[in-house]
């Protein structure tokens, strides 16, 4: 099960549709087959990936929120929605990538046994 509130989704929909997008570009030049077998395009896609979900992240959460002011007590209550894929918000999955992308690589090319 996934879980996710508002936009927290695209912590998993932007590093797919990156990688694809490059399996694409990468096969349409090098050959078919070439992203899957070469060591860097798959994690450098997966690197790339992370900078567009912090931006991302870090635009969705940071916008201003709507301020209440309560009648009774006079105190102000922000109502701001937030966008997180297991409850960690947004840009902190971009960490998360940056390390799956190391490790890809280096089982890739053969620096650690997968």
């Amino acid at each position: 099960m996934i879980i996710w509130k508002g936009w927290g989704i695209l912590a998993i929909v932007i590093p797919l549709l990156c990688s694809l997008g490059a399996q694409f570009i990468i096969d349409a030049i090098m050959g078919a087959g070439w992203y899957m077998e070469a060591s860097w395009p798959m994690p450098l896609a997966l690197a790339l990936s992370a900078v567009f979900v912090f931006v991302t992240g870090k635009r969705l959460n940071n916008r201003p929120g709507k301020v209440f002011i309560d009648p009774e007590s006079n105190e102000k209550v922000e109502l701001r929605k937030s966008h997180s894929l297991f409850w960690i918000p947004l840009q902190y999955w971009s960490p998360v990538i940056i390390i799956l992308a190391g490790w890809l690589f280096a089982v890739k090319a053969g620096l650690i046994p997968s």
